[in-house]
C-alpha cells in the first residue's frame, strides 16, 4: 500500500477506533473463523493487525424479522456467545475490553481491544433487566433502534408511532446512562435523536453515519444534528457504506432499485397464473438489475474524507472518528477491507491536517468520550 512517511508513522503508533462492524456475523450465522485469514470477509484478526485497527465494536444484530418468533434475545446472545468464542480461542490476539482503561491496558501489551454493542433496541424485548444482562456480558452501546420502528423509539425508515421516544424510551436511556453505555442514536428517526439528546446525561454516539449534507441517505445526520452531538460532548463514528459516502451512487442506485420494483409489478400483472412464466422473467429481472448496479462507479474512499471534512467544518475536530460499518456495508473503490484504513490516515495528512488532529479523528476523541461514559 502507497502511504507516505508521515502517514504511516501516525496511523501505526495510535489507537486506531472503529466504532461499528457486523463481522460476528460470519461466526455466529455462517461458522466463519474470524481468527483466521478469510476471503470473504472485511475484517479477520491477522488484517485488522495489518491494518492497526487495534479498538474494535462488534455489533451484535438480531432481525427484527425474528420479534414476532421471540428470537430477538437469543440470536443476541448467540452473537456475544461467537464473541466470547473468539476471545477464547486467541488469547494472544485480543482481549475483551469495557472501558478505556481496559483498552490502553490491551493495547499496550500488543493485542487488539474487543468491544461488544448490540444494534437495535429491539434486542432488549421492552425489559430493562435484559439490557442489563447485555451490559453485564459486555455490551458497552446499543443504538436505540435499527431502521425499523421498535414499541418504545421510533427508527428513520419505519413507521412513526411515538413522536420519537416513548416513556419507556426514556427509561431505556436513563438505566443506559446509570449503566454506563453509550446511547447510540444511528439509525434513528430525528423525532427520536432529539428526544434522546433532551433525556441524555452523558455524551452520546452515532457509531456509524455519515454527513446529508454530501449525500442524502436517510441514515446520515443533519448539520443540526452533527453540531448538536458536539455540543453534547459526543462523536460521531463516519460510515463508508457506498450509498452513504457518495450522492451520485446513490442516486442511480435509487433509481435501478426503483426501476426493477416496477418491472416486477409489471410482470406479475401480465402472468397472473402462470407460476413459471413469473418465475423465469424475475429471475431476468434480477439478472439485469444485478448487471445494472455492478455497472455502477462505486464512491472512492477518499468520499470518506470529505464527510470527515465537512463534519470537522461543522462540529469541530473533536467529535468525529470512524464507524467503518465493515462486513455490514458495501466499500468504496480502494477500503476493500480493514488493512486499507491506513489510506484515510493518509488522505486525511494530504489534506493537511496535524498530527494531533489526525489521531483524534483516528481514536482519541472516543476514547475521550469512553473515559466519561463507559464506567464499571
Amino acid at each position: 500500500m502507497n502511504i507516505s512517511k508521515e502517514a504511516r508513522d501516525i496511523h501505526y503508533s495510535s489507537l486506531v477506533v472503529d466504532t461499528h462492524s457486523d463481522s460476528l456475523a460470519w461466526p455466529t450465522r455462517h461458522g466463519v473463523d474470524i481468527g483466521l485469514p478469510q476471503e470473504e470477509t472485511h475484517m479477520d484478526l491477522p488484517r485488522m493487525k495489518e491494518g492497526n485497527q487495534n479498538v474494535q465494536f462488534f455489533a451484535c444484530y438480531a432481525s427484527p424479522s425474528w420479534i414476532e418468533e421471540k428470537k430477538v434475545v437469543q440470536v443476541t446472545l448467540d452473537y456475544m456467545d461467537s464473541f466470547h468464542t473468539l476471545m477464547r480461542n486467541y488469547p494472544d490476539q485480543i482481549e475483551q475490553a469495557t472501558t478505556a482503561d481496559d483498552v490502553r491496558r490491551i493495547t499496550d501489551a500488543g493485542k487488539l481491544a474487543g468491544i461488544l454493542c448490540v444494534e437495535g433496541g429491539h434486542s432488549i424485548d421492552d425489559d430493562l433487566s435484559i439490557l442489563r444482562m447485555y451490559h453485564q456480558l459486555g455490551a458497552r452501546y446499543m443504538t436505540l433502534t435499527w431502521n425499523n420502528t421498535n414499541n418504545w423509539a421510533d427508527g428513520v425508515l419505519g413507521e412513526p408511532r411515538h413522536g420519537g421516544l416513548n416513556h419507556f424510551g426514556k427509561e431505556v436511556v436513563r438505566e443506559m446512562n446509570r449503566l454506563g453505555m453509550f446511547v447510540d442514536i444511528s439509525h434513528v428517526a430525528p423525532a427520536t435523536f432529539w428526544d434522546a439528546i433532551a433525556t441524555t446525561t452523558k455524551p452520546v454516539i452515532a457509531s456509524h453515519s455519515s454527513a446529508k449534507a454530501i449525500c442524502a441517505a436517510p441514515r446520515n445526520l443533519e448539520d443540526e444534528q452533527i453540531k448538536a452531538v458536539a455540543e453534547n460532548g459526543g462523536v460521531i463514528g463516519v460510515n463508508y457504506e457506498i450509498t452513504f459516502v457518495g450522492e451520485a451512487y446513490r442516486v442511480a442506485k435509487a433509481a435501478a432499485d426503483e426501476e426493477k420494483v416496477e418491472a416486477v409489478k409489471r410482470t406479475e400483472k401480465d402472468h397472473p397464473a402462470d407460476s413459471d412464466g413469473i418465475e423465469n422473467a424475475l429471475r431476468e429481472i434480477d439478472e439485469r438489475h444485478e448487471e445494472k448496479v455492478a455497472g455502477l462507479q462505486k464512491p472512492h474512499y477518499t468520499e470518506i474524507v470529505d464527510h470527515i471534512d465537512h463534519m470537522v467544518s461543522v462540529a469541530g475536530v473533536d467529535h468525529i472518528g470512524l464507524g467503518s460499518d465493515f462486513d455490514g456495508a458495501t466499500m468504496p473503490e480502494g477500503m476493500e477491507d480493514c488493512t486499507k484504513v491506513p489510506l484515510i490516515t493518509d488522505e486525511l495528512v494530504t489534506r493537511g491536517y496535524s498530527e494531533s488532529d489526525i489521531r483524534k479523528i483516528l481514536g482519541e476523541n472516543f476514547m475521550r468520550v469512553m473515559e466519561e461514559v463507559l464506567a464499571d
